[in-house]
């Protein structure tokens, strides 16, 4: 896979990898407008977001990546601005490369 796998912060009994992304993407919850957020790792069956706005867990969104439909997600979990998001239905393995390609987290090194 492209990039780094992201540390998942204990959590090793994950289904897919998670890698760590780049994105300034847009999400919209069924019926409001969109609002611009940063995704920030990203697996096949989910990704995690920072954004200064508040979405209540368990709602439904739509995240508009650049170049890409928007995917239907559902809100997971959230602590103070990061949201762990699920996707409705998985991205393809090939889609899903080709994002984390386009999209890598860049590290400063020291």
């Amino acid at each position: 896979m492209a990039g780094d796998v992201f540390d998942s912060g204990g959590h090793d009994d994950r289904a897919f990898t998670r890698n760590g992304v780049s994105i300034t993407a847009s999400v919209r919850e069924h019926g409001g407008g969109r609002q611009q957020v940063e995704v920030v790792d990203l697996s096949q069956a989910g990704f995690r977001m920072r954004t200064g706005s508040f979405i209540a867990p368990d709602r439904m969104i739509f995240l508009t990546l650049p170049g890409y439909n928007p995917l239907e997600a559902r809100i997971a979990w959230h602590e103070k601005e990061y949201y762990g998001c699920e996707f409705v239905q998985r991205l393809h393995a090939a889609v899903y490369d080709d994002i984390v390609r386009r999209y890598p987290l860049f590290k400063v090194r020291n």
